[in-house]
């Protein structure tokens, strides 16, 4: 409660601040609020345990989540931008709240109790979810952004925010570099990743999951294709347990795709990892490829594609690790939507359906069929391991639509359905399919006070 007591009167005296700049000084303030409503309903599985009845939760959860995210933007001159915003994120009927498991979320080693550090997703109280400034223009294009913020880039599968969980899977605090020329840009950035821990509040910088940084840069060559190059490495964060641990994960490769306005689409990714951890050297990579086509003259203007997804796997016995890790990407919509998979030890095989119904209105069909390379160690959802000398986890269908209604309102609705594979018995019975099914709202407001700002040219 002291935590809102004081938010309440810091963001009440930045509006009478801000008041009294817009009459004398000139200073804009912006207050925005996001609330997200979201329902979702589970058949056969939840986010730690699959298929098993007598295992962890329950397989047939009815959660509400929300969140909340408020805060304002201060912008004292033309060229500097101090932002600060709250985030509140509960998951009400949820099985495996903290309340019920405070264990379930901790990051530690196997049959020990402490030390640990917690990357909870779905439940996180009153929690810093920015806090930054923003030099502009420190010469032409270039900018410097010092705080917590989010950092993301291209498709987000090496750079994204994960923004579908409900406390967001990476938030940086961090140090970022901007420079744009036309339709090119280069970023560098360095710094940490926040745990995401409901019974903490997180300060910027401290109790870090990992230490890293990237590069990435955006390059247009005319009509042809659109190349972006990426760099990034990863190592032991700050917090509890992690600090104990050694690697480091270095990432380079590029992406390539071409302009969305064309008939045919593509979009190529490889990505080349390399490093070391507990002795070891890494050796792994990652590999996407997209090709498609869309048929403008139809209605809604349909686009058909094929991708391919892959990811290198390992065994624990190997003399190299040879899992790829996608450092810091994302996965909420890329590899089923139900999250049973990411880019990790994958080989999934997609065909993907656009389609525009109207400028508002967004669909999406995608049929994945799942398959592990490297299946000894491999264990997803705690109970998912494959039968001997097999490879195919199971099959997965999705839909998604998405609904702008004005500038303020998001609907999205979501459905999956998983069939299951060449999957070992769970609990003593054969595995069975399962599916999933989302509703949500996300309503955005904000206010502006504005003034005369001072120029520091």
């Amino acid at each position: 409660m002291r935590y809102y007591t004081t938010i309440l009167i810091y963001l009440l005296w930045v509006s009478t601040y801000a008041k009294t700049s817009a009459k004398t000084d000139s200073t804009q303030v912006e207050f925005d609020l996001t609330l997200r409503e979201r329902i979702e309903l589970w058949d056969g599985m939840n986010a730690k345990n699959y298929g098993n009845p007598s295992g962890v939760g329950s397989l047939h959860d009815k959660i509400l989540f929300q969140r909340i995210v408020a805060g304002f933007t201060f912008k004292p001159t033309k060229k500097i931008d101090v932002a600060a915003h709250i985030q509140d994120s509960r998951a009400f009927g949820w099985s495996l709240r903290n309340s019920e498991y405070p264990e379930l979320f901790r990051v530690k080693q196997k049959n020990t109790q402490e030390p640990y550090y917690t990357m909870n997703p779905n439940e996180e109280f009153f929690e810093i979810y920015d806090l930054y400034i923003v030099v502009k223009e420190i010469f032409k294009g270039a900018s410097l952004k010092v705080g917590r913020q989010k950092i993301s880039f291209g498709d987000n599968r090496l750079f994204g925010p994960g923004e579908w969980g409900n406390t967001g899977r990476w938030t940086w605090d961090a140090v970022r570099f901007s420079y744009k020329i036309r339709n090119n840009s280069l970023d560098l950035f360095g710094g940490g990743t926040k745990i995401h821990d409901p019974e903490k509040l997180s300060v910027p910088f401290t109790e870090t999951e990992h230490w890293g940084g990237g590069v990435y840069a955006h390059i247009e060559l005319d009509k042809f294709a659109v190349v972006e190059p990426f760099y990034a490495i990863k190592t032991q964060g700050s917090a509890d347990y992690i600090r104990e641990q050694s690697f480091t994960r270095h990432w380079i490769g590029t992406r390539i795709i071409n302009d969305d306005k064309n008939h045919l689409k593509y979009d190529f990714t490889i990505s080349q990892e390399f490093g070391h951890e507990n002795g070891k050297t890494i050796n792994a990579f990652g590999v996407i490829g997209l090709l498609g086509y869309r048929f403008n003259g139809l209605p809604a203007k349909p686009t058909i594609c094929l991708r391919e997804t892959y990811a290198s796997g390992g065994n624990n016995t190997d003399s190299q690790v040879r899992t790829f890790d996608p450092a810091f990407g994302a996965k909420d919509s890329y590899y089923g939507r139900m999250n049973i998979t990411s880019w990790s030890n994958l080989d999934d095989r997609e065909v993907m359906l656009y389609l525009t119904p109207t400028r508002n209105l967004k669909l999406e069909l995608n049929y994945h069929m799942f398959y592990i390379p490297s299946t000894t160690d491999a264990t997803l959802l705690s109970t998912i391991k494959l039968q001997p000398n097999k490879h195919h986890l199971g099959n997965e269908f999705n839909i998604y639509a998405s609904y702008h209604a004005g500038k303020r309102l998001q609907m999205v609705g979501v459905f999956g359905y998983f069939w299951v594979g060449d999957i070992q018995p769970i609990n003593g019975s054969p595995a069975k399919n399962s599916s999933w099914f989302a509703l949500q709202a996300q309503y955005h407001f904000n206010t502006r006070m504005i003034g005369k700002h001072r120029d520091l040219n």
